[in-house]
């Protein structure tokens, strides 16, 4: 099972953290998700070890994968952010945490493990920015129209407010 693999493997098992947090900004799990269905691993924690100096590349915080109810796995890539504007984040450097974990980190470097057939697969931008405003502004209209591709699935980034629940996938 690919969650025992990553526990095991002999890089990534540095990164694994208990919960996708940071400042008072985080992501929960739904009840029903046991702790020994799903792994986070810290990115960007990742990033940073390989002390790269200025050509670290921009990273996410979180990579969750879980076990999905029937069968195989999610995946959930997380962005957190303690912001309650658009001025907090550029676009183009969002843009770039998200194909460095997707393409260079999932496809790349870890591909043995992580390029996989996920059953579901969310991109998760959390920030205090109220998101239900009509006028949410340009950087993050923008940033909702944007598309992935995944193994063949367009996927989108999906503003969150605080807290987000990740749910089981079926």
């Amino acid at each position: 099972m690919i969650i025992e693999k990553i526990k095991a493997h002999e890089t990534l098992k540095d990164f694994l953290i208990n919960e996708c947090c940071q400042n008072d900004v985080s992501v929960t799990f739904h009840p029903e998700i046991s702790e020994d269905s799903y792994i986070i691993i810290k990115v960007d924690d990742f990033y940073n070890s390989l002390k790269l100096g200025k050509n670290t590349p921009p990273s996410l915080d979180c990579l969750i994968i879980r076990k999905c109810i029937v069968s195989g796995f999610g995946v959930t890539l997380v962005e957190l952010k303690d912001i309650s504007s658009s001025k907090g984040f550029t676009f183009e450097n969002l843009k770039a945490k998200f194909e460095t974990c997707l393409e260079d980190f999932m496809q790349n470097r870890f591909k043995d493990l992580l390029d996989k057939d996920y059953k579901s697969i969310k991109l998760y931008f959390v920030t205090n920015i109220e998101i239900y405003k009509r006028d949410l502004g340009l950087k993050l209209d923008t940033l909702i129209n944007l598309r992935f591709n995944f193994r063949g699935k367009k996927i989108m980034i999906e503003p969150k407010m605080p807290h987000p629940t990740i749910t089981n996938c079926h």
